[in-house]
């Protein structure tokens, strides 16, 4: 028989606005389904997702829009089939454990355990911008897994998120770029696929996910975004200090 925990684990994290605007609160909400198609428990040789993501806890259209935005982002990273009818994480796990199994009773020859596991937690907190990190492990069946590192910043007044064009101004995309070829060896009077990346029309672009963190900033190219499976992911670090002049919001 399916098993379908959801817990919310308390974990507050409190995030000071100002005095005009209550604090908002997280916890951790936590979801996990296994199912019991060709499950051998001893051997941890089980189908199985995992959720466990910061989740607002207030009341509000702030809380409200801020996890709608998680769940989102959640659904996006471990529905492979691109499936429209996904309203929520419970429906997701739920979809993922039925799909293992037709998949499992249509093609028994091929019967290898699914998994798909994100854990969010927030990596970065002021009164301007709350930064959550989401790690992604998932396999459903073929040569190998796919894993990534996602980030989601958000306005803590609104719930709203921050888009990547608001976090700095148009110089750091320069800056970033002189870093980027240097730590990949690429020329700077050559175009930036020269050594086998595939940039969009050859030139340079920020990442989709960028992340602050306590002392510093990461741009994180996942696997297959400018580079192919076998390169791997390429990310950038930079020191927070070393940065803060592009700051449009810190």
């Amino acid at each position: 028989m399916k098993k379908l925990f959801l817990a919310l684990t308390l974990s507050l994290v409190f995030i000071g606005c100002n005095k005009d605007v209550p604090e908002l609160s997280f916890d951790e909400l936590n979801i996990e389904q296994v199912s019991e198609l060709n499950c051998n428990p001893e051997e941890e040789n089980c189908t199985f997702i995992g959720i466990k993501v910061p989740w607002a806890m207030e009341k509000d259209t702030r809380s409200n829009l801020l996890n709608s935005h998680i769940e989102d982002h959640v659904i996006k990273l471990i529905d492979y089939q691109d499936n429209n009818d996904l309203n929520s994480l419970e429906n997701l796990a739920q979809t993922f454990i039925k799909d293992y199994e037709a998949s499992a009773k249509e093609f028994p020859e091929y019967n290898i355990p699914w998994e798909a596991f994100v854990e969010g937690k927030i990596t970065y907190e002021s009164k301007k911008i709350i930064s959550i990190q989401f790690d992604l492990a998932l396999f459903t069946g073929g040569a190998h897994g796919y894993t990534s590192i996602s980030y989601l910043n958000f306005d803590p007044e609104s719930g709203r998120l921050i888009s990547n064009n608001d976090l700095f101004t148009e110089d750091f995309k320069e800056f970033a770029e002189k870093r980027f070829r240097k730590k990949n060896d690429i020329p700077e009077n050559e175009p930036i696929n020269s050594t086998g990346l595939f940039f969009e029309d050859d030139k340079f672009q920020l990442p989709q996910n960028i992340g602050f963190h306590q002392n510093k900033v990461v741009l994180r190219y996942n696997s297959y975004e400018v580079a192919s499976y076998s390169d791997g992911n390429i990310q950038l670090v930079f020191k927070m200090d070393e940065v803060k002049k592009y700051f449009k919001i810190l």
